[in-house]
């Protein structure tokens, strides 16, 4: 049930026309603008804006399809009555959001093996093997904690609510974030703020690999931590919602 129930999942996101334009086709889009504006052979944080906004155009995108795809797609499911009806078949509750975990980590390697690429090959951008691997890894890993933040979406009330609340969340974290231009450009205050927002810290470890480095500890501790506290809320209020 497990393997048919991913491999349904994964054919839902990828046939999506929301995956193809938020996830894949903006993302790629808003990377060849700023590469092109900024210059992407030009030097910034030790490495090249080519190779800097590639992670964060990469983090943006697996936010986006974190919280749109998993997110609102579980508030609509639970609105529609969809978990209701599970109860009447053998597929149990931890199937089912199992298999929606996977199937989105299983999508979220998919978008690296294609944004990366195209990257590669429009600017030739120059990355050890090492450093390849270890940002995707860092970027695909690191993407667990934004689908607990979706999970809080599909918690709401409100199914149309969640689009909203989704999209202000995804462009807070875009903007104040630091993946649409530098944090450093950004006036103090933003900055304070934008310091601590787990989509800062997510492109952060990227951008620091890049730069020869490793991810800082804040950056685990705050991705860590939002995954943790994210994912305990949004089963409380789902069990709670379940047993009434």
């Amino acid at each position: 049930m497990l393997q048919a129930q991913i491999k349904a999942e994964s054919l839902r996101i990828m046939r999506s026309p929301f995956f193809l334009l938020f996830s894949l086709v903006m993302p790629i889009a808003f990377y060849f603008l700023f590469a092109s504006l900024n210059g992407a052979s030009k030097s910034i944080e030790s490495t090249t804006y080519g190779a800097f906004s590639l992670m964060s155009m990469t983090a943006f995108s697996l936010i986006g399809t974190a919280m749109s795809q998993f997110g609102i797609r579980l508030a609509y499911e639970r609105r529609d009555g969809w978990t209701r009806l599970l109860r009447l078949t053998p597929l149990s509750p931890s199937v089912w959001i199992g298999a929606k975990i996977v199937s989105h980590m299983l999508v979220h390697l998919l978008v690296i093996l294609i944004i990366f690429p195209a990257a590669y090959f429009a600017y030739h951008i120059e990355l050890t093997a090492l450093q390849w691997v270890t940002c995707g890894l860092w970027l695909w890993l690191g993407s667990i904690p934004f689908l607990a933040i979706g999970s809080i979406l599909g918690t709401m009330k409100s199914a149309d609510a969640s689009i909203a609340v989704a999209n202000i969340l995804l462009m807070g974290f875009a903007i104040m974030g630091g993946l649409w231009m530098p944090l450093k450009t950004l006036p103090r205050w933003m900055q304070v703020i934008g310091e601590w927002l787990p989509s800062y810290r997510y492109a952060h470890g990227a951008w620091n690999m890049l730069a020869g480095g490793s991810p800082a500890l804040l950056d685990w501790v705050i991705l860590l931590g939002c995954g943790m506290i994210f994912m305990v809320i949004s089963s409380y209020i789902f069990n709670r919602r379940e047993a009434m």
